[in-house]
């Protein structure tokens, strides 16, 4: 386990993180069931919500809600994800939920502290550079009656809502894909493109073209993805997806945004091309640091723990 992250074998077997999967009860129903409940639970907790708002708001378009309105509707869903997945794991796969998390008989909350931290750095300096590339093109738009606020309730509702996309697709789904073959590929790419796909609904797809934002949602997808697979832990995706949602949520915003909150910054006229080549960039940068620092994303190789293996059907 001492080797460097790319040097890491990419078979199920020998990645601690996919090995974790085979503990407890993993019978392919199970997977059924818990997706199914996961899936039902999201829709009937919204459903309610929408009844909720339908009383405040007297409205059923949830394009006249408030912003607190739409933002209470469409983030609570996901702690009873969460709370479903939790159940899940405890009794009908018979495992602790941190073994989503890591093989280390502790989470490493520096691992995914940094990772946010990286990635929040890069994104700040993507939006540096293009300010001086497209002057004017930013504005401040800050309202302290309003920012602070939202800003506060973002923090709360926005690691929620990653945590728990991080917990299904990079945890609970990468490592029940991890049972199916034997290299790491099926449960890298399936998960992520799933996770893209799922945003092809969102506004800014419509607004700017499919084959220009969909890159972004699956290339973040695929990078969560990577450093899980080759840190072996779900740490540094989960700071990273918390990062870049609270950096949406508190500095720059555009026409079209899935998170229509009240940022520090707004942009004038978005371009999904240029926002692409920087999210390329920004992707090499964070990889760059990913590699060159190896120390940041894992446990000494004595603190892993992967016990027992579990054949059931």
């Amino acid at each position: 386990m001492n080797q460097t992250l790319a040097a890491r074998d990419t078979t199920t077997k020998e990645n601690a993180y996919l090995a974790l999967a085979r503990q407890g009860r993993n019978g392919f129903w199970r997977y059924l069931v818990t997706l199914a409940a996961v899936i039902a639970v999201s829709i009937g907790t919204t459903l309610v919500l929408m009844v909720v708002a339908y009383v405040f708001e007297q409205t059923l378009d949830p394009n006249a809600y408030s912003l607190f309105t739409l933002l209470m509707v469409t983030m609570l869903p996901f702690p009873a994800m969460l709370v479903t997945l939790w159940l899940s794991q405890r009794f009908l796969h018979r495992r602790p939920i941190r073994t989503l998390v890591t093989p280390a008989r502790k989470i490493n909350w520096k691992a995914a502290l940094i990772s946010g931290v990286v990635w929040f750095a890069l994104a700040a300096l993507g939006d540096l550079v293009l300010s001086f590339l497209q002057p004017g093109n930013y504005t401040f738009s800050y309202d302290s009656g309003r920012f602070w606020k939202f800003a506060l309730l973002s923090l709360v509702l926005v690691p929620l809502q990653t945590s728990t996309e991080e917990f299904l697709f990079r945890g609970y789904l990468t490592q029940g894909l991890g049972l199916l073959g034997r290299t790491i590929w099926l449960p890298w790419i399936l998960p992520s493109l799933v996770f893209g796909l799922l945003h092809s609904a969102n506004p800014e797809v419509g607004l700017y073209g499919f084959l220009w934002t969909m890159p972004s949602y699956i290339g973040v997808g695929l990078l969560l993805g990577w450093i899980t697979l080759k840190s072996e832990g779900l740490e540094p995706a989960l700071g990273l997806h918390a990062a870049n949602n609270l950096y949406a949520s508190w500095i720059v915003t555009f026409a079209g945004s899935s998170l229509p909150v009240p940022t520090l910054f707004t942009i004038r006229e978005f371009n999904p091309q240029v926002a692409l080549a920087v999210f390329a960039v920004s992707v090499a940068a964070y990889l760059a640091v990913f590699y060159l620092f190896p120390s940041f994303w894992r446990k000494p190789a004595p603190d892993l723990i992967v016990e027992g293996e579990n054949h059931e059907t």
